[in-house]
């Protein structure tokens, strides 16, 4: 039964070819993944079925949408379309006809089909982040990137780039998890100069193998020293303070001395008064040694 049913399909394939002057040709590439922006090559063989020249058709899901003359002497012919979008995914075919004017979208089958993946340079991911939204500074924060959308990678990559996005600009990059499809950014003490709005993209295109180690032409060592001009300024900063403290302590050392002055001045006087007391007390003494020396001799 299978069998009387491709005969009959090989007869009415054969009829329809050579009523409308086509025949089926095969189609060759080498890129059946390939990035977006990129050039696609497709190569439409008509080796050992035509002797004249003819006109090859390139077909997507059947349908024609381009077309070149191929000479006698020639068997293949290459198509290229340039900088693919995503809309260029499909099946492709070729084939063959006599006639140059054959009616747009014309459809017709090939002698194989071949499937081409567009793989998209950049996906908008879906951000979000773990507890409030607002933090105080040196806080941990954590940000969760993950996709809602099919994911197709090049030679079906477990690894690939994402980018961590605050305003305008790429604050990180870090590895997508293809299996978890989730991505996971964090910033280690947060400060007022990372608020903003934020947000995540996922580069399919690009693959990262575990533990791949990548190195450049050459290696550069950079030393990071303090400014001289804070140098300068936490120098004056110290000399300041030495000065401050010094003067503070000479200061007080005066304040000490004076009250220290002032204390010997008042025992000075103190003692000058106690002598000037004295002083009078003995004239007193005298005085009344006088007057007693002149009563004895007035009785005698």
């Amino acid at each position: 039964m299978n069998l009387i049913i491709i005969f009959l399909y090989g007869v009415t394939n054969l009829v329809t070819s050579q009523s409308n002057d086509t025949f089926p040709a095969r189609i060759l590439s080498q890129q059946k993944t390939i990035s977006e922006n990129s050039d696609l090559y497709l190569t439409c063989s008509t080796f050992g079925k035509k002797s004249i020249t003819v006109y090859v058709y390139l077909c997507k899901e059947e349908i024609a949408f381009d077309k070149k003359m191929q000479k006698q002497d020639r068997h293949d012919t290459t198509f290229i379309i340039q900088r693919v979008k995503q809309h260029h995914s499909g099946n492709y075919s070729c084939f063959y006809s006599l006639k140059n004017d054959l009616p747009k979208q014309a459809s017709m089958r090939g002698h194989n089909i071949i499937e081409i993946l567009v793989i998209a340079n950049f996906l908008p991911g879906d951000i979000s982040v773990a507890g409030a939204s607002t933090v105080n500074e040196g806080d941990y924060v954590e940000f969760r990137c993950t996709l809602s959308v099919t994911l197709q990678t090049i030679r079906e990559c477990q690894l690939i780039h994402s980018y961590l996005w605050r305003n305008d600009s790429i604050l990180q990059v870090q590895t997508f998890n293809v299996s978890k499809m989730e991505a996971i950014f964090t910033i280690q003490g947060a400060a007022m100069r990372d608020s903003g709005h934020y947000s995540c993209v996922v580069l399919p295109s690009t693959c990262t193998k575990k533990h791949e180690e990548i190195y450049g032409n050459n290696a550069v060592i950079l030393e990071v020293k303090g400014s001289l001009f804070f140098q300068v300024l936490i120098s004056a900063g110290v000399i300041s303070l030495i000065v401050s403290l010094g003067l503070g302590l000479c200061l007080g050392l005066w304040w000490i001395n004076k009250q220290g002055s002032a204390s010997a001045l008042c025992n000075l006087s103190a003692q000058i008064q106690q002598e000037q007391q004295a002083e009078a007390d003995n004239m007193e003494t005298e005085d009344d040694e006088s007057f007693s020396t002149e009563d004895e001799e007035e009785q005698q």
